[in-house]
């Protein structure tokens, strides 16, 4: 659970001075349902590649810096950005 906050959270801050455009879709009402569709699968595919603090073979978390957590959330960020530009969406 906290995991998925901590990437909502960046998520938000990354994204909050851009929007999410495609232009292949005209329609409004389309465009947000579809964005809202890609964005949970790009979040959900960027979640399963870069596991925060998971745990391995039942061993449990090792502590790790702010570094190493700063470059598991950038690795995310990058994986759910690369994500939705193969779906045709572009930030502007």
């Amino acid at each position: 659970m906290k995991r998925l906050l901590l990437i909502g959270a960046t998520l938000l801050v990354l994204g909050g001075c851009s929007s999410w455009h495609n232009s292949n879709i005209v329609d409004p009402a389309d465009r947000n349902k579809v964005l809202a569709r890609d964005k949970a699968n790009c979040e959900k595919h960027a979640a399963q590649r870069v596991p925060i603090g998971a745990e391995t073979d039942g061993a449990p978390v090792e502590p790790t810096t702010y570094e190493a957590q700063f470059s598991e959330n950038y690795s995310q960020v990058s994986t759910f950005d690369k994500c939705m530009k193969a779906r045709g969406w572009y930030k502007k």
